[in-house]
């Protein structure tokens, strides 16, 4: 008797951990995206209204829309537009469609929500003063549920870009499962400044000037850039956060909400500060030192 009841415990405790290793990633589905949006006292708008149009207290409460296959065929553009935010937190400069194409999604969720006093700030004195708490996030639903291992090998290419093998990520930050995955990421500003503080186009920018110091304007600057991927058989769910000299509350509200992890609660990782600084100085290095030789021999010759 004891010995099946020893067995019964064993089989119930190989049960409950198949079943969490099962759920690394949980499949979201746009009515449970939407839902989330509602319960946040979100609004809906018209995909084909302007965003820029909205109130400031519309934006601070939250906004969605709703995108079915024929708009994302006919508005890619767009979409690539609003996912643009993408290149700022190192999954590269390419459009959306290098990870997830227009042909393969049935219907797109977006949501946003942001607080920020950007248009406050006039000059570089100003920059101590900034505040930006916001988050975007979408969910794509696909028309293919083994879609999964391309959308990881496409993250895994962005990320490639800035010199970032996924392979040295965290076990928290990166995981691929058969049709499931994720890829979390944050970055704190304090990381960025300091990698940028180190960057050659840093070097450029303080020889321009003598009174240019960074640290003048960043060093009291608190916050972090996060982004996660999550990928569940038809479900694709992404979110994106920006905090600065504010507590991440929206991301941490519609992460919990959702039911997700929230990226911003990560570790900082400061080898992609330094990989994204390194990108920056590849790609905009050469070009301002083109400009400054250009400069320099024009005052030379008059």
């Amino acid at each position: 008797m004891k010995m099946k009841k020893f067995m019964a415990a064993m089989l119930a405790v190989s049960m409950m951990a198949a079943f969490a290793g099962c759920a690394k990633v949980k499949s979201i589905s746009g009515d449970d995206f939407r839902a989330a949006c509602d319960s946040l006292g979100a609004s809906e708008v018209d995909p084909e209204d302007n965003t820029s149009d909205l109130e400031e207290d519309e934006l601070e409460d939250g906004f969605y829309m709703v995108m079915d296959s024929d708009y994302i065929e006919e508005h890619m553009g767009d979409v690539n537009y609003m996912t643009s935010e993408l290149s700022t937190f190192g999954v590269g400069t390419t459009d959306i469609e290098q990870i997830i194409e227009a042909d393969d999604v049935e219907e797109m969720t977006v949501y946003g929500r942001a607080d920020q006093n950007i248009d406050d700030i006039d000059s570089p004195e100003d920059i101590g003063d900034l505040t930006i708490n916001a988050v975007i996030a979408a969910q794509i639903t696909l028309n293919d549920a083994d879609k999964s291992e391309d959308i990881m090998e496409g993250l895994a290419d962005a990320f490639d870009e800035y010199g970032i093998d996924v392979e040295d990520l965290s076990s928290d930050e990166y995981y691929v499962g058969k049709n499931e995955g994720y890829l979390k990421i944050n970055v704190s500003v304090e990381d960025l400044v300091a990698a940028f503080t180190e960057s050659d186009i840093y070097d450029i920018i303080t020889s321009m000037s003598d009174d240019f110091d960074v640290d003048d304007y960043t060093e009291d600057l608190t916050g972090s850039a996060s982004i996660a991927f999550y990928v569940k058989g038809e479900n694709v769910i992404l979110v994106l956060n920006l905090n600065i000299n504010e507590d991440p509350s929206f991301c941490n509200d519609f992460c919990s909400e959702l039911g997700v992890a929230d990226p911003s609660k990560l570790p900082s990782n400061t080898m992609l500060a330094e990989s994204i600084c390194d990108y920056l100085d590849d790609t905009l290095g050469s070009m301002l030192t083109g400009y400054m030789s250009m400069a320099t021999s024009y005052s030379t010759d008059y």
